[in-house]
């Protein structure tokens, strides 16, 4: 089955046409870490482990039997990965568009995410709900 291709396809593109469609319309924000500005002082190392865990997700749909449900969660999450992980070849960092919701913000005044970590946390989700 192709499905997971056409997954990883649509969210890769769907992370790009977004923000470039709005990015006058919202505050960009560059992260060259990971999540949460954690491995900020070293981007190659956030750059090795963005491949290092696409390379196993992509091992995992190829080879391990999966539930549908399952290969749709890692598709999404790989597609996330994968739009991170070009975004920190392309500009050496991941941009970040999309603010947190107000009661976070009192927090974490200056962090944002992008459509990509959306994805990511949303595929890891469904993934993880299959099995329960």
């Amino acid at each position: 089955m192709f499905y997971p291709l056409i997954i990883i396809i649509f969210c890769i593109l769907a992370e790009n046409l977004v923000r470039i469609s709005l990015k006058d319309f919202v505050q960009l924000s560059y992260n060259s870490g990971a999540a949460f500005g954690i491995l900020n002082n070293v981007p190659k190392v956030a750059l090795i482990l963005s491949c290092f865990v696409c390379v196993i997700i992509i091992f995992v749909l190829i080879f391990v039997k999966l539930k549908p449900v399952v290969k749709i969660g890692l598709s999404i999450m790989l597609g996330g990965a994968i739009s991170n992980f070009i975004e920190r070849i392309v500009f050496g960092h991941v941009i970040d568009w999309i603010p947190l919701p107000f009661p976070f913000t009192i927090l974490f005044p200056d962090l944002n995410f992008n459509l990509a970590d959306v994805e990511i946390s949303l595929g890891a989700l469904i993934a993880f709900l299959s099995y329960l």
